[in-house]
């Protein structure tokens, strides 16, 4: 019987609109950029609108000349040999610089994925909880990169999904249990973010600690970058640990893990999947150049050009995340065949959006995830948002 996953269920229920998905040619799809933001694939130069990088870094000249003098620093891509043993020299240079950036202790991973896998089973099994086994309670709606790990974790100590921002049952599990670790996205990759200050309350009453993916909020918001948990909690703390990728609006590549304490980072270094390979040479020298930027007046300008671009959208559709500070929104449509069909004659017109059905959204909701970027022109997105109408029209389930 499946505990934690189910994997055989997700396939047979979300296979037949994936199918239907790659049958229209919106799966799959081998492009280059032809001139950004334009991509081409084969004949067809079309916007992509469900891209992550919400600050349109992804291509900007610095990263990419970043990228080509770490390999030529290196003298290699990559060194093949885990880190526990030999590193690039730029790695320190790369993680100590993201430590001072945003005041914790940090280690860079080639995915947030891969920073999950080696930090949530060591943490389980009680090292860092003077061998007390925590129990770990996942939100329902957290990412599969954490899900993905529950049955290793449950191997360790008790793991428990708790139903989406249930407050009251997380403090439940608080009052009847001495150690307890809560699992969630900071900003959630369709919809909402986590209660952040209801967690600094548990977090100082309870001493829950919290384990926060904050992928979609990072670089977005702050001054510095910080993104919204890092913000609201006023800095990272010693019972807190957040993820956050450093390919998305960050523009680069890769995944960091932020801590308040130093050995939690040591140990998830040198216990949590050290086989794994880290940035290569080109990564980190792109990561570095994209610190440059966080740490200029460009990031604000960006920052302020991609929520004039939200705006737009808000200002047009009735969308999840409307007028917040998520980089996503959805367009919610009536059926995963309405969104497939939408998206479709959208790619046909010049723009890719994404269309979303279970699992990535709950089964009773299907739609299109729209992520516009901050260096897309107000002409552009006046230009998508009437094509959005034209296409999806009669089919949207709220109307603006």
């Amino acid at each position: 019987m499946n505990k934690f996953t189910n994997f055989s269920k997700m396939i047979q229920i979300s296979e037949p609109s994936w199918e239907v998905a790659e049958t229209e040619g919106l799966a799959g799809l081998a492009v280059n950029y032809q001139n950004a933001p334009f991509l081409k694939h084969e004949d067809v130069s079309f916007i992509n609108m469900c891209g992550c990088s919400y600050l349109g870094l992804d291509t900007h000249p610095a990263i990419l000349q970043g990228a080509v003098e770490g390999v030529q620093k290196a003298g290699t891509l990559h060194l093949t040999t885990a880190r526990t043993r030999l590193k690039i020299s730029m790695l320190d240079e790369l993680e100590g610089r993201l430590s001072d950036h945003y005041k914790g202790y940090t280690a860079s991973y080639i995915t947030c994925s891969a920073a999950t896998a080696a930090f949530l089973p060591i943490y389980a099994s009680g090292t860092f909880t003077q061998g007390v086994k925590p129990t770990m309670v996942f939100d329902k709606y957290a990412h599969f990169s954490m899900n993905h790990v529950k049955p290793i974790c449950a191997d360790e100590t008790e793991v428990l999904t708790s139903p989406h921002n249930d407050l009251d049952y997380l403090e439940d599990v608080c009052r009847n249990n001495n150690k307890v670790a809560y699992i969630a996205d900071g900003t959630y990759s369709v919809d909402g973010f986590a209660p952040i200050k209801d967690l600094i309350y548990l977090q100082d009453r309870y001493g829950l600690f919290l384990y926060l993916d904050d992928s979609h909020g990072f670089s977005v918001t702050g001054k510095k970058g910080e993104g919204i948990v890092l913000q609201e909690m006023g800095g990272i703390n010693e019972n807190t640990v957040v993820v956050a990728s450093l390919a998305k609006a960050f523009g680069a590549c890769g995944g960091m893990l932020l801590s308040g304490r130093k050995d939690m980072v040591e140990r998830a270094v040198r216990y949590g999947n050290p086989w794994s390979q880290y940035l290569n040479s080109a990564g980190i020298g792109g990561c570095l150049a994209s610190l440059d930027i966080h740490n200029s007046p460009e990031l604000a300008i960006r920052q302020q050009r991609w929520r004039k671009n939200l705006q737009i959208i808000d200002d047009n559709f009735t969308v999840t995340n409307s007028g917040t500070e998520s980089p996503i929104r959805v367009v919610l449509l009536k059926s995963p065949e309405a969104a497939v069909k939408s998206a479709k004659l959208l790619f046909d017109l010049g723009y890719y959006t994404s269309a979303v059905f279970f699992p990535i959204v709950p089964r009773d909701k299907a739609g299109l995830r729209i992520m516009p970027s901050a260096n897309l022109s107000t002409e552009q997105m006046v230009d998508f948002c009437n094509k959005v109408k034209e296409v999806c029209k009669g089919q949207l389930l709220l109307s603006h």
